[in-house]
């Protein structure tokens, strides 16, 4: 993870979303980290990973499971 200083990161917005695509990119301010710069893909990724873990925590069962308890109810 890149670490850049916060006027840096004002300085050189352009290059850092681009680094972001690759990596995300740390933002500090007087040497205490304030931000994380991340791409969508990024955000996108995390997003659906705890959307799957809370699902999965609340019992969902799978889509070969669902299709057999179709098939299941229909037979």
């Amino acid at each position: 993870m890149k670490i850049v200083a916060a006027t840096q990161a004002k300085n050189a917005l352009g290059q850092l979303l681009d680094l972001a695509q690759r990596e995300p990119v740390l933002v500090t301010k007087r040497h205490r980290p304030i931000a994380v710069i991340i791409s969508m893909q990024h955000l996108e990724d995390i997003v659906l990973g705890e959307r799957a873990l809370q699902t999965h925590a609340e019992g969902y069962v799978g889509s070969e499971e669902s299709m057999n308890i179709l098939h299941g109810l229909l037979a």
